[in-house]
């Protein structure tokens, strides 16, 4: 019987085809994009991508859609008309050996890539070499990828970086008669793990990535965990009312057959949603189900815990925003992360309530287990070091503020005064000053980051 060759893209800087036939593989189907040059150079970048997946994935027929130029950079603007090229040609496996670390392109690639893996797309991609956390290797609905000696996974990254395979990448091959060995690279080591992918979706047609993540971390005997629910593209919630007027991070829709992902609040309905992901809000330590993709507490508090101890001193402004219960703390933080962000600032913004991993906020539990509470520290060390965060944002109810094990180096209060909202300002202990507000919206938020500016670039008056 011959099977069927499967159809795989190569989104890169395009690929030399008499180089490619020089090496013994057959023909690959050009696509360039509009926008970017089709000068022939001497950066093979794409052409040993495509050189390597054809080694190692015989059954294959690739595609080569040119989104990067010749100097191998490009627009994250344009990654949703190619991905859309190829969906358009049936082809539902693409190698993505170049990604981002910049903070603000983290929402847009996120966005596009959960909606095209939940249309069927799987999406392998590299992350960064200089080793922080590169955008889209790191989000859980995309096989993430480093270079290793072997193809096997890489525990510390795939709870440091999202990176799920360490495969190699100093591959040797046969050009016109020379021996050619590539470099060590992370964009090298990404199409080997794309022919990995594609031996499995050769024999299992309709496997999706999530499928593939999961025999693939099998095969090491292990199990794929999700430390970050950040694969939604259409969520349901059901059950309950958010708590925060803030905007989630995803769509959200009223009927539960419109969503990729159910969030729950209660353990005994499981099994009513086994077809689709799971993020379950509920307190209690239950079972795992048996879904494709689902995270709970337990998922981060496991990640804490495993938490390498760190380095030396978090040497980034720590701000401790400390509310009464009326305050919607999930809106203040997100609010604040904006005009931080705006500003070109890269802030790591936590959260103590479970809710808020629904609006891209670092939940981290403070009502847990003495030993997760022993790794906290050593657990934001690692975070904020990986995603070059600027500062912490911490938002805290009450004696919260201990958990964390940092001194804050702003500390603001919020209380409700009557009908009037009270907020202090304190840096390194000592109270600077004070405004007071008879109604909160985003212009109040906005004066109160204005505040937090000043004092951490030393512009606040004495």
């Amino acid at each position: 019987i011959k099977l069927k060759k499967l159809k795989i893209a190569i989104l890169d800087n395009g690929v030399d085809e008499k180089i490619f036939k020089l090496c013994g593989l057959s023909n690959i189907i050009r696509q360039n994009k509009g926008s970017v040059s089709n000068d022939m150079n001497l950066f093979l970048h794409g052409t040993n991508c495509a050189i390597i997946i054809g080694l190692n994935c015989a059954n294959a027929r690739l595609y080569s859609y040119k989104l990067l130029d010749n100097a191998g950079k490009g627009n994250v603007s344009d990654l949703g008309a190619a991905f859309d090229w190829c969906l358009m040609k049936h082809i539902r496996l693409v190698n993505l050996s170049f990604g981002t670390t910049h903070f603000k392109d983290k929402s847009i690639i996120r966005q596009l890539v959960n909606k095209y893996a939940n249309q069927g797309l799987v999406i392998v991609a590299a992350t960064a070499n200089s080793g922080y956390t590169a955008f889209p290797a790191s989000v859980s609905s995309v096989i993430g990828v480093e270079a290793g000696d072997t193809f096997s996974i890489d525990d510390d990254s795939l709870r440091d970086k999202g990176v799920d395979f360490e495969a190699p990448s100093q591959h040797k091959f046969q050009l016109a008669g020379n021996d050619i060995t590539l470099q060590k690279s992370n964009s090298y080591a990404t199409p080997y793990a794309t022919a990995m992918a594609g031996r499995l979706m050769a024999e299992q047609p309709e496997i999706n990535v999530w499928q593939i993540k999961e025999q693939l971390y099998q095969k090491f005997g292990k199990k794929c965990v999700q430390y970050i629910p950040d694969w939604i593209d259409k969520g349901w919630i059901a059950g309950k009312s958010l708590i925060s007027n803030a905007e989630v991070y995803f769509e959200t829709v009223k009927e539960e057959d419109q969503a990729d992902t159910v969030i729950l609040y209660d353990g005994n309905e499981f099994d009513r949603y086994r077809d689709k992901h799971i993020v379950y809000l509920g307190n209690e330590k239950i079972d795992e189900p048996d879904t494709p993709y689902f995270w709970s507490r337990k998922n981060r508090e496991k990640q804490i815990v495993c938490a390498r101890i760190k380095k030396e001193m978090i040497n980034i402004p720590v701000i401790l925003l400390q509310s009464d219960n009326g305050q919607d703390e999930i809106w203040w933080l997100t609010e604040l992360k904006k005009y931080f962000e705006v500003a070109g600032y890269n802030a790591y913004v936590i959260s103590s309530k479970l809710e808020s991993v629904l609006y891209d906020l670092e939940y981290i539990p403070c009502d847990t287990d003495q030993e997760v509470k022993n790794h906290i520290c050593d657990f934001m060390y690692w975070q904020t070091y990986y995603n070059q965060s600027d500062l912490i944002i911490y938002g805290v109810q009450g004696n919260e503020a201990k958990t964390i094990g940092v001194d804050a180096d702003v500390l603001v209060k919020i209380e409700n005064k009557g009908e009037r909202i009270h907020i202090q300002f304190y840096c390194d202990g000592i109270k600077r000053t004070q405004v007071d507000f008879e109604t909160l919206g985003v212009e109040q938020i906005k004066e109160v980051y204005d505040h937090l500016l000043a004092f951490l670039t030393g512009d606040e008056d004495e």
